[in-house]
């Protein structure tokens, strides 16, 4: 169960906007798809994630109008990816490393799905648990 990949947990389902097209259209794929995030593609390319911490900090902090700022503008470009085929711990220590809630999931150089924290197996998340509480105390002692 350790060594499965992620391709058996991940949504092969995304939601995706062109880098010209505007927050408020990004943020309406957002809510009809009732999620988080849009992946950012140009073409077939994936170039950047628009999060609902984009909106709240480069868009609306800023103040910048949703209707005519580009999300291009608002996007975190060249998003951290995981393999189809990288196991499901790879993953999870990906994210918590990165407090990222979701991760787009490439193979051969394409996007094929997206992994969030909702897709993640509650068993592997607990047997990690220990291991990543001590990594992150690691962490707080070398700040």
């Amino acid at each position: 169960m350790p060594l499965r990949p992620v391709r058996e947990v991940m949504s092969e389902a995304t939601v995706r906007c062109a880098p010209g097209e505007s927050v408020r259209e990004a943020c309406r794929r957002m809510a009809a798809n009732c999620c988080g995030h849009v992946l950012v593609c140009d073409g077939d390319r994936l170039v950047g994630i628009f999060t609902e911490r984009d909106l709240l900090t480069r868009v609306v902090a800023a103040g910048h109008d949703p209707a005519r700022f580009p999300v291009e503008k608002a996007m975190t470009p060249n998003p951290v990816t995981i393999g189809a085929d990288a196991p499901i711990r790879e993953a999870i220590r990906v994210m918590d490393e990165g407090s990222f809630r979701c991760l787009p999931v490439m193979e051969d150089g394409r996007l094929v799905g997206i992994l969030t924290a909702r897709d993640l197996p509650y068993e592997e998340v607990g047997r990690m648990a220990r291991e990543l509480e001590e990594e992150h105390v690691i962490a707080e002692r070398l700040w």
